[in-house]
């Protein structure tokens, strides 16, 4: 990372060191005891871009697709009924944040798979964003890091394939995304061996569309609008695309979308790289879960009378705005992923809530959010694509 400072800082800076040296030399004469010296300005502002990078990983939820489960490589053995039954608890709480394993942080091998059509799919892994030299990006420079965020184009040339969320970072100022570039490279290398994408179609490079340095700051429209543009996935999570394809913002999920703002839950979610399953996130049995309608608490809308404080309250605390038929407060769903949410700053969370007040209502109802279907996968696999699986589907997903 280079430092460029302008000839006044130098003068300043070079007549600063100049001073503490002789009273260094002073003091040593002394034998006075020595304080410990101050940084130099360069360590100051790396330290402050490591904290940066630290807190817009956590708020865009880096980890939760990055890291892996806290499982053995291997599938336990029928007569190991301990370890099956914990497996089994990973593959059926929806609390899925407890499953994440520390020791892992960021290896990726997070498997996704994907369905284009029922006869087109592919499976793409997290990959592993630790600095391990072998499997990892010990060998990446921070401007190659933050050159492969905003575009897509690792250095050997071969593009990510990037889906929600991942196709918003080249809206990233370049200030955030090297403050990014920078956590990565701290954090503990974790050697884990990512297996190949297989995709039927080539994937290009995305173009980068802003030229931001610094990003908006303080608590306003502008960064809120910036945060859920290129790091927070409000947007892809309470969106929908209309039948013509056009994109309903925060209106919620709908049926017709299986991508944005839909999210298939059950007790199959792959573990290991090599698994399949239905599931996106883990449930007790097979269910569809919607993201609501953000418009209902904005101009016009039936929920426009709940306050700012209490829509912080659910981004920073997972509790519901609505509360149950006792009048008690309610969780809301472990896929509004607020774990990572709880540490956002007031400007933040606040420019949020505020542009959320500020939207203007959608009239669009998906009535029940949740849909539950026990152990019936086929019933949920037609809820969330539209369609009855195929025999492609029974192999992609794992399904007899």
């Amino acid at each position: 990372m280079k430092i460029f400072l302008g000839k006044s800082r130098i003068v300043v800076t070079a007549m600063a060191l100049a001073l503490a040296s002789a009273a260094l030399a002073e003091r040593v004469e002394k034998g006075a005891p020595l304080a410990k010296p101050k940084p130099l300005l360069a360590e100051q502002v790396r330290a402050r871009l490591l904290d940066h990078g630290r807190y817009l990983a956590t708020i865009g939820v880096c980890e939760a697709c990055h890291t892996p489960p806290a499982v053995p490589s291997a599938l336990p053995s029928p007569r190991d009924t301990q370890a099956r039954a914990r497996e089994l608890r990973f593959r059926t709480d929806p609390d899925w944040f407890r499953y994440l394993d520390p020791e892992r942080k960021m290896a990726g091998g997070v498997p996704f798979i994907l369905r284009f059509s029922k006869d087109s799919s592919g499976v793409v892994y997290t990959r592993n964003i630790t600095p391990d030299v072998e499997t990892g990006i010990g060998n990446w420079t921070e401007d190659e890091i933050v050159r492969v965020l905003r575009t897509g184009k690792r250095k050997d040339g071969t593009a990510l394939f990037l889906f929600p969320p991942h196709s918003f970072y080249k809206e990233l100022a370049q200030q955030d995304a090297l403050a990014l570039a920078v956590y990565l490279k701290s954090l503990k290398p974790v050697r884990h061996t990512i297996l190949q994408r297989s995709l039927p179609f080539p994937v290009e490079p995305v173009a980068v569309t802003t030229d931001l340095i610094t990003p908006p700051q303080g608590r306003s429209p502008e960064r809120a609008n910036y945060l859920m543009r290129s790091l927070v996935g409000c947007k892809e999570c309470h969106s929908h695309h209309t039948s013509d394809g056009s994109l309903s913002e925060f209106s919620g999920g709908d049926p017709r979308d299986p991508f944005l703002g839909s999210f298939r839950l059950g007790p199959d979610l792959p573990l290991r790289q090599e698994e399949k399953g239905l599931a996106a996130f883990p449930y007790p049995g097979y269910a569809v879960l919607y993201g609501g309608n953000l418009t209902r608490f904005g101009l016009g809308g039936d929920l426009s009378h709940v306050g700012t404080a209490d829509i912080v309250r659910a981004i920073r605390g997972g509790i519901s705005t609505v509360a149950d038929a006792y009048g008690r407060p309610r969780p809301l769903a472990h896929v509004m992923m607020w774990q990572f949410y709880s540490g956002m700053t007031d400007d933040d969370a606040y420019s949020i809530a505020e542009y959320i007040k500020g939207l203007r209502y959608v009239d669009h109802k998906v009535e029940p959010r949740l849909l539950e279907f026990g152990d019936d996968w086929e019933a949920a696999f037609e809820q969330a694509f539209g369609e009855k699986p195929s025999a492609n589907d029974r192999a992609i997903f794992g399904k007899p």
